[in-house]
């Protein structure tokens, strides 16, 4: 449950940091519910298929906000125990709130923005275990002349260790690898 949750909420966070202005709570709702939706026929996910149901339906009433419900989810099971993945969610939050550096899915067809850290959605995906863990390097880009900035800001975060992998100075273009500090 945990992990669907985080993988919504992550999912969302890229969807909407693809857009140019501000993403309403019903349009957000309607991304969710595309996300969700597939996860019904998961034979995986068959334990949770009634939390499922019951995300979906919450998404499809009148004034409600199934970002903000599954923020509360997120929050109890950090509460818990954090994970890698979990970390991940609160930094690329902190980086955008505080630092300036926004964050979303890469897609081929578009030119990637300045400050923008951009990773592969099936990287992230399968950069973690079943618990949330981190189990291989997740690999960023960035077209940025604060990328070393990024780098010291993301090296004095006490859930992970970034590396610069590769460095272009005339096109400002970085390739990071980041590593978490979080053990299961």
């Amino acid at each position: 449950m945990n992990n669907t949750v985080t993988y919504a909420l992550l999912h969302l966070l890229c969807q909407v940091s693809l857009c140019e202005r501000r993403v309403p709570v019903t349009k957000r709702n309607e991304i969710l519910v595309k996300y969700l939706k597939p996860k019904l026929k998961d034979k995986r996910l068959a334990n949770i298929k009634k939390e499922l149901k019951l995300m979906i339906q919450i998404a499809r009433t009148p004034n409600s906000n199934l970002e903000e419900k599954l923020h509360e989810l997120n929050q109890q099971a950090i509460d818990v125990k954090a994970s890698s993945r979990d970390n991940l969610i609160r930094l690329l939050a902190d980086l955008k709130d505080n630092d300036g550096f926004d964050s979303q899915v890469f897609d081929e067809g578009q030119p990637t923005e300045p400050d923008v850290l951009c990773m592969l959605e099936e990287h992230i995906e399968h950069c973690f275990d079943e618990l949330g863990y981190q189990i291989a390097p997740i690999s960023m880009l960035i077209e940025s002349a604060r990328a070393y900035e990024l780098l010291d800001i993301i090296n004095h975060n006490n859930s992970f260790r970034a590396e610069m992998k590769e460095w272009n100075d005339s096109t400002k273009q970085a390739h990071l690898l980041l590593h978490s500090h979080c053990q299961n």
